[in-house]
């Protein structure tokens, strides 16, 4: 249990990371109206996301270990709590002062997940019909199709950041699926695997969207309310994720005091504007 907490908190800070990374390689391509498939290719040509999307794919191989014996809403939750992680890089990197009441906050996340890895259940995920893989590739390509449609009402930062959330949330539940194959070869054949690429690569095209019209606090707020939430919920009703008999008080507590703390942090994840930004990096 322990190890794979440590596994979470290190996917955290690759994804913290990679949000300063994103946003500052983001603003540099032309932004789009809708959801444009082609934007990731012309994101992958610039540095600072490529850098970004890379430390995402490490946050997501930990993220993937860490769910085979740790339950999706303390993966979720830690993953929530990169906020944190992104102010002390903000303060690091940016030179962002942190105020009283933000390290408060950080205080506030550090003892939840603390209250959290005190309250969790540990193993690996309840046996579930084959019918749930099925169930959640199904909701993923309906999720994916209905975003797309419904790009060109997508205004503003929010509502894509928090449909980014729901894709990486969707893809966490999915690992979770996955964390009880036996080989390779499960993997590749099962639906899960299938619906956790999916959702993956809808998520970080909505999240390169949203990155592209607001501050990257906005979008890293918006998504944590999708990618925390619901999966969690998923967890606890679908795949058998538990708390330790009697612990439910301390792993709500500890769920709410991360959460909350993570989201007062928010404000501190916009990178400076970069002035060295050119016309070639916007086409």
């Amino acid at each position: 249990m322990a190890f794979g907490f440590v596994l979470a908190i290190t996917a955290a800070l690759c994804s913290a990371t990679a949000a300063i990374l994103q946003s500052i390689g983001a603003r540099r391509v032309a932004a789009t109206a809708h959801l444009d498939p082609r934007l990731l290719w012309r994101l992958l040509r610039c540095g600072p996301y490529a850098a970004g999307l890379a430390l995402d794919g490490a946050s997501s191989g930990l993220s993937f270990t860490a769910l085979r014996t740790v339950p999706v809403f303390v993966t979720q939750t830690v993953n929530a709590a990169n906020l944190s992680l992104v102010a002390l890089v903000a303060m690091l990197v940016l030179h962002v002062r942190l105020t009283v009441r933000d390290w408060v906050a950080i205080g506030g996340v550090v003892v939840g997940l603390l209250l959290l890895l005190a309250s969790a259940g540990t193993g690996p995920p309840a046996r579930v019909a084959a019918q749930v893989d099925w169930w959640l590739l199904g909701a993923v390509l309906a999720f994916v199709v209905t975003a797309y449609l419904g790009s060109p009402w997508l205004r503003g930062p929010a509502l894509p950041g928090f449909l980014a959330g729901l894709s990486f949330g969707s893809a966490a539940v999915g690992a979770r699926l996955l964390g009880g194959a036996g080989s390779v070869g499960t993997v590749l054949t099962s639906p899960a695997g299938y619906a956790v690429v999916l959702a993956g690569l809808s998520g970080l095209l909505l999240y390169a969207t949203a990155l592209q019209r607001g501050a990257v606090t906005v979008v890293s707020a918006s998504s944590i309310v999708g990618q925390t939430l619901v999966p969690s919920v998923a967890g606890w009703l679908v795949l058998g994720d538990q708390v330790r008999p009697g612990a439910g008080r301390i792993a709500v507590l500890g769920f709410a005091l991360a959460v909350s703390g993570a989201i007062a942090l928010a404000r501190h994840a916009q990178p400076h504007h970069d002035p060295t930004a050119t016309a070639d990096d916007r086409r």
